[in-house]
This record gives C-alpha cells, structure tokens and sequence, in this order.
C-alpha cells in the first residue's frame, strides 16, 4: 500500500469511526429512553433496523455466493477480486446485519435467547443459525483464499469450500420464511417471496462490491478494468430487471380482484400512503437498469452511478415490502388507536438514522482494516504470477 493510498485510508477510517461513535450515542440513547425514540408503533412495529437486516443479509450471501463462482466455473479473471467479496461477506456485512438484529429487539440480552431458548420452528431462528454459518463459512474462505494468494495451497483445495459458500448463498431465501410465512399478510405469504429475497440478495451484493472495487480501484489499491466492472453491472442489471417484473406482477395482481387484504396493500402503495415512496422505487429500478445495463464511459462514471441508485432501489424494496402490509393489516387491533397508529407513512427518526449509519459505518471500519491488514488487493504474489506466465 502506497503512502498517498494509506493517508486516504487514515481520512476513511477516522471519517468511520467518528459515525460509529454517533451510532453508538444513538444506540445508548435508544437504551436509555427506549424505543420511544423511533418512529415504530404497535402497528409499524418493523422499520429501517429490519430493513437494513435484510439487505445486509443479503449483501453477506451474495459475496460469498460471487466469491465462489470464479473458484469453481474457472472465471480467471474474477480470482483475484474474490478475496474481497469473501472478506466483504465475512466481517462487515454480517456485523452490519447482526447489529440491526440487536439494535432492533431494544433490550441486547435478549440475544442470548436465541441460543438458550432456541425454537426448531421458527424461521427467526433459522436466520440466526444461517448468520452464524455465514460467519463462519466466510473467515475460513477468505483465509484459504488468502493461502492460495500467497501461494502455500493450491487452488484446487478452495474447491470443498466454494461448494459451500455457493450453496449457503443460495440459502438467503430462508430470511424470506420470517415474512412469507405469516398467513395474515396476503403480499408476504407467497412462494414468490423467496425468489425476489434471492434476487434483491444478489444484486444488493454485486452493488456493493461494484461500489468497493471502484474505490479500491481509483485509489491504486486493486486493478480492475472498466471493461470487467461492466460485466459485473450486466448481471446486476439483469437481477434488477428480473426484480422489476416481479414487482408490477404482484402489484398487478393485488390490484386485479378490486378487493381484499392484497389489494388494499398493492391499492396503498400504488395510490395511497405509500404512493410516492413506490413510485421512486420504481423510478430508480429502471434508472440502475439503464446505466447499469448501457456501454460504459471510460472511466466508469455510469457504472458506479447505477449501482449507488441500485443500492437506494433495494433499499426502497425492501421498505415498501414492509410497510405496504404492516399499515394494511386484516385484522385492526381492538379499542383506541395507539401511539403512532393512524399513520399513512414511515419516516425513520433521527435516533434510528443515527443508530443505522453508526452501523453501516463500522462495518466499513472494519472492511477498511482488513484491506490494510489482509493484503486483499490483487497484486499478484510471485506464485500467482509464475502461474499466469505459464
């Protein structure tokens, strides 16, 4: 790492920890006061906490899902990034993803009774055992991938355990059960559900991987061309267009029978309180598509535009996705209306923002660590490039 290239990453990581430390402020606030501070009531009881979860469980198996790939369909010109995406899945996505857990039950001991008090048939419990494997999976793949880098394994030997980083990534539909399997909530107990949880899942990741590599890359750090970055993009385009026809047909078909618990979700986001939110998500899916799928400019420019509109499309998803049933729910609660009930829309609060930037930040802190620790870029080692002149 170069001397310019360390200093940036001092700024970074001092830019970091200083959003950490007010998401800490937020969280000891939220602790403090309870979660009177955020704008969750008894009806919206799921907010930006449950969404940032689920994106960022779906960013942990979508790298370690793409770190596989190359390792076992021979993609040689995506090996040497893969360290990047199994560390990416293996600290900071998965700390992010866990921290929204916490931050959201409101009392953090209350974490233990997933291990002491664990139910076989609850879906929340399998989202807990599947974090945990995602942990696990991702440290012992990054370090192999790290062996093969220096050249003492070879890479034949990452095979067992790209098999199973493939597979657990696939895996992330099990989040989808949390939600889908709720009979009370029309839009959410669907099959289809899993299916738009792996596609957002996927391209949640390649969006923020596209987003690393072309930091990593304007700073020196990693060397990946223009034209390799648009072909990440294409397939991320393509996840997204896919997720986009799933979007209009389950509107499309809430809407159709003029009636009903699915059609007062899909009439709310179409035209009522969630209206402007749902059009924006729509808005920006079709925007990513198109700078994601075009021909790139010489410096990526549209590239990294279309996965930071990507990211925010996911986000939009995945809110939308929650709101649309939690404030049309079939059956009202008895007596007066509750804190908070009556509302047409979900803003976060301040506390909630703070608390969830704080998050995100620390993962990044510790994605930036691990660069400088790791040695993850892709200069390649004297192994490697013996291999590659032969």
């Amino acid at each position: 790492m170069s001397t310019q290239t360390r200093k940036s990453s001092n700024i970074w990581l001092g830019i970091f920890a200083a959003f950490a430390v007010l998401g800490l402020v937020c969280w000891i606030l939220q602790l403090t006061k309870g979660l009177q501070m955020t704008n969750l009531s008894t009806t919206n009881m799921w907010g930006l906490y449950i969404t940032g979860f689920m994106i960022f469980t779906g960013v942990a198996a979508g790298s370690l899902f793409f770190a596989a790939l190359p390792y076992l369909f021979n993609l040689n010109e995506f090996k040497p990034y893969c360290r990047i995406s199994a560390y990416t899945g293996a600290v900071s996505s998965i700390v992010a993803a866990s921290l929204f857990i916490i931050v959201d039950i409101g009392n953090p001991e209350r974490v233990w009774l997933f291990i002491t008090s664990g139910n076989l048939t609850s879906p929340m419990f399998w989202d807990f055992i599947m974090l945990v494997s995602y942990m696990v999976i991702s440290i012992i793949f990054t370090r192999q991938l790290i062996l093969v880098h220096e050249g003492t394994k070879e890479e034949k030997s990452v095979k067992p355990i790209a098999v199973i980083a493939l597979v657990a990534g696939v895996f992330v539909f099990v989040t989808s059960f949390v939600f889908s399997f709720q009979i009370a909530r029309p839009m959410w107990n669907t099959p289809a559900q899993p299916v738009s949880f792996l596609l957002t899942a996927f391209a949640a990741a390649l969006t923020v991987l596209m987003i690393i590599a072309f930091v990593l890359n304007k700073s020196g750090y990693i060397e990946m061309s223009v034209n390799l970055l648009s072909r990440i993009a294409k397939v991320a385009a393509l996840l997204l267009g896919a997720e986009l026809v799933f979007v209009a047909a389950e509107v499309l078909i809430g809407l159709y029978p003029g009636a009903g618990g699915q059609y007062a979700s899909a009439s709310w986001l179409v035209g009522g309180g969630g209206a402007v939110r749902f059009w924006l998500e729509i808005a920006a899916l079709a925007g990513a598509i198109i700078l994601l799928a075009k021909k790139p400019t010489p410096k990526g420019g549209n590239l990294i535009s279309g996965a930071i509109l990507a990211f925010a499309a996911i986000y939009l998803i995945k809110s939308n996705f929650l709101q649309a049933e939690l404030f049309n729910p079939l059956l009202n609660l008895p007596g007066p209306a509750m804190f908070g009930d009556g509302a047409s829309f979900y803003i976060p609060s301040l506390v909630e923002v703070g608390l969830s930037v704080g998050i995100v930040s620390l993962g990044a802190f510790l994605l930036t660590i691990g660069f400088r620790v790791l040695n993850l870029g892709t200069h390649s080692s004297e192994h490697e490039r013996g291999k590659l002149a032969g």
